[in-house]
């Protein structure tokens, strides 16, 4: 597990104001199938809540699961094997290879982004 700011790096895997998902929404966001999600749910690796509608305690026979955003973007900084930091510097790796003309182009983009953020 990386430990550093990743907290907020994932957030733009997530939509804004979804504060609960299901475990096919979290496999369409991590790229994995709906039963990984469940299995990884149930195994404590992705954290949540479960529920199971009117049946009485220790007679469920479905359950639904719910899983927070917090503990989402938990998984996602535990599984990720770099920091943001390292992240940008494998970027900048990336650009030292680009042209002048290239990185003036991309400087545009970024100072674009700066302002509508």
């Amino acid at each position: 597990m990386v430990q550093s700011s990743n907290n907020g790096y994932f957030e733009f895997l997530l939509p804004p104001t979804q504060r609960w998902f299901s475990p096919k929404e979290v496999a369409a966001i991590i790229g994995k199938s709906a039963q990984y999600v469940r299995d990884a749910f149930d195994n404590q690796k992705i954290l949540g809540h479960t529920m199971s509608g009117r049946a009485p305690k220790g007679k469920e026979k479905r359950k639904t699961y719910q899983i927070s955003r917090e503990s989402l973007m938990l998984y996602l900084m535990e599984t990720a094997n770099y920091t943001s930091d390292e992240f940008l510097l494998k970027l900048r790796d990336i650009f030292s290879n680009c042209s002048t003309a290239q990185l003036l182009k991309l400087q545009n983009e970024i100072e674009h982004l700066l302002k509508i953020k």
